[in-house]
């Protein structure tokens, strides 16, 4: 039996934002998530697709994103981002001490904390020249 998958290049620019989530909604519809698990992948998607968006490519670059997503088995969605900016690994942030007051805390870092919560699997590698950040969410929070 085939993996359910699909395959979609965008521009990387804020205004693609829209198009990525419904695409990958789509794969998490396919999946069979509902409900808060939905909202999880609009969430997860909208930080990391935004972060290529502002950070990967150069003022005045115009690069692009792939977006992967596969059903690996029901209530499991699987998501693929690569992009050929910048090398940025997200992952190699620390946890943001949430007991400091906003005025002490460094910027950024909550998305990353805030998508290492939302999903069951999160792995950055930069191979090829490409930044490829995987996720998995499943409908079940103990999966």
């Amino acid at each position: 039996m085939s993996v359910p998958y699909e395959s979609r290049s965008l521009t990387a620019a804020l205004e693609f934002l829209g198009p990525a989530t419904e695409f990958v909604r789509r794969g998490a519809v396919q999946a069979g998530l509902t409900g808060d698990r939905l909202g999880a992948v609009d969430l997860v998607i909208e930080e990391l697709f935004a972060n290529v968006a502002l950070h990967s490519y150069p003022a005045g670059v115009t690069g692009a994103v792939e977006i992967t997503w596969s059903v690996p088995k029901p209530g499991r969605l699987s998501v693929e981002m690569i992009d050929r900016g910048v090398p940025f690994d997200p992952l190699s942030r620390g946890e943001p001490v949430l007991a400091d007051s906003l005025s002490n805390r460094p910027v950024g870092g909550l998305g990353v904390f805030l998508i290492r919560r939302l999903t069951s699997s999160l792995t950055y590698c930069r191979d090829d020249g490409q930044n490829r950040v995987r996720f998995e969410i499943s409908e079940s929070s103990n999966d």
